[in-house]
């Protein structure tokens, strides 16, 4: 496998065929990173370079730390950093946006192309919007003075939604596009199954547990205005069965008062203010979910092979049929670790750090 050293022009300044280490850390719900390890005869070919690219990657690693380290056995250079995705983080929505009726996709795209694409002096250079796939719910929501990057992910795993930016490289873009993962339960028969089980003989151990410590159900948002007169909207989640699990939201900074680039006010409808603090509502509610964590180590022997029969962002199936357990979540992480002519890949199922590790020699 080779990796290519692009400077910060995207010109290639050096190629990589041997090294010690590479990590490369895939997220679905948030940015990427990488930690890259060298001999000394590479100084020359990294120092000066800005960018990470393999073809063998959908994801292009930004060059941010150098850590030269040196033992008895010789100099070690390490170089890290996150996925092109992080770009976006340096970017402020520092003027009001308003979104009624959209979908979650038309709303990011509308976020980069304004923040990003054609944005004056703040423009990134050979950017561009990808396909658009019409993909997530339709909502009306207010978005001021949130970090892009931030937001961006926060509205896309509302609707089990992600971005990439990726480079194309023969046309040397920066393509950026939502996307989401497949669906690999047994209930569709669009794609292949992905159901990992010790009935299926494709996991070697398992453990279980629940956590509905932060779980919140039922959400008052406070919008403008103060004492009698702030308006409050309720948001009831709660299921059948469940106990009432209450949460206080200040959303003053959602005003029905919105000011254009010229000075300019005018007044939100009371129907569509409410509308955008129930969307914020929803949207906290999300961040108090009950955590399901499920442990298991996949065999790396097993019927289903890394990126042909699951991937980053599918969702897949775990049983343990002994206890009745039936749980359907994304994959939300893959680490891909190449050391010493051996690939690991650690898999993180759902939200929390369950990992499930498969080696194999390359």
């Amino acid at each position: 496998m080779d990796l290519l050293l692009l400077d910060k022009e995207f010109q290639t300044c050096g190629i990589i065929d041997d090294f010690p280490s590479l990590v490369w850390n895939r997220k679905y719900y948030e940015c990427g990173s990488f930690t890259l390890k060298l001999g000394l005869k590479y100084w020359e070919r990294i120092k000066n370079a800005s960018y990470v690219y393999c073809k063998d990657f959908e994801e292009t690693g930004i060059i941010e730390t150098l850590n030269p380290k040196t033992t008895t056995q010789g100099t070690e250079i390490q170089r890290s950093g996150r996925f092109l995705e992080s770009i976006l983080a340096d970017i402020v929505i520092n003027k009001t946006q308003s979104f009624k009726n959209m979908i979650t996709e038309d709303i990011v795209r509308s976020l980069v192309n304004i923040f990003v694409i054609n944005a004056g002096e703040r423009s990134i250079p050979n950017l561009v919007l990808g396909e658009r796939k019409g993909l997530g719910q339709k909502r009306t929501i207010q978005i001021t003075g949130s970090n892009l990057l931030s937001k961006i992910y926060e509205l896309c795993k509302e609707d089990e939604l992600s971005i990439k930016l990726g480079y194309d490289f023969e046309n040397n873009k920066l393509v950026f596009e939502v996307w989401q993962g497949l669906d690999r339960r047994d209930t569709q028969n669009e794609n292949t199954w992905a159901i990992f089980s010790r009935n299926f003989e494709n996991i070697t151990g398992d453990e279980y547990s629940t956590d509905e410590t932060q779980y919140r159900n039922y959400a008052y948002v406070a919008g403008e205005d103060t004492g009698g007169n702030r308006v409050i909207v309720e948001v009831d989640r709660i299921k059948e069965g469940e106990k009432r699990k209450e949460l206080w939201v200040d959303a003053r900074d959602i005003q029905s008062e919105i000011y254009d680039d010229e000075g300019n006010s005018s007044k939100i409808p009371d129907a569509e203010y409410r509308e955008m603090l129930r969307e914020r509502g929803i949207e906290k509610l999300n961040e108090c979910n009950k955590v399901e964590k499920a442990d298991f180590n996949i065999d790396p022997l097993s019927n289903l092979e890394y990126k042909k029969d699951f991937d980053l962002g599918d969702k897949v199936i775990y049983k343990n049929e002994e206890l009745g357990f039936n749980i359907e979540n994304r994959i939300t992480g893959v680490t891909e670790a190449y050391e010493n002519g051996e690939k690991t890949i650690d898999v993180t199922f759902g939200d929390d750090y369950n990992l499930k590790k498969i080696k194999e020699v390359i």
